[in-house]
């Protein structure tokens, strides 16, 4: 089953320009990655508000990409506030343990709507 991530960003004063090129750098970086799916920026209203929809085969795939694109994830963070991030799918246990460091953090499992 594939992982669906949703990750909201708020840009620090001064930093959009940086971000905007460290958010390039990044969907290139997965791109090289097989099992990324997607890995798309969206820009919202407020301009210093960026949301990232990543897809990824599995949840090994996941924490493959966060360990393949550790220093441009840093760069990010640098940059930038995370202030939500939703997970979709069985997560496994790396990516459970992750979120339930973070507050801003949700797992949202798959139902079971048919036996």
């Amino acid at each position: 089953m594939t992982i669906v991530v949703r990750a909201e960003l708020r840009i620090r004063s001064g930093r959009r320009e940086e971000f905007v090129r460290a958010a390039a750098a990044l969907a290139v970086a997965a791109g090289e990655e097989g099992e990324t799916l997607r890995y798309d920026w969206y820009g919202c209203p407020d301009p210093h508000e960026f949301v990232v929809i990543e897809e990824y085969t599995d949840a090994d795939a996941a924490v493959v990409h966060n360990q393949h694109c550790a220093v441009l994830l840093a760069g990010i963070a640098e940059l930038a506030d995370m202030t939500a991030v939703h997970l979709h799918g069985e997560v496994g246990p790396d990516l459970e343990k992750w979120a339930l460091e973070r507050p801003f953090a949700h797992v949202h499992r798959p139902l079971r709507l048919v036996p």
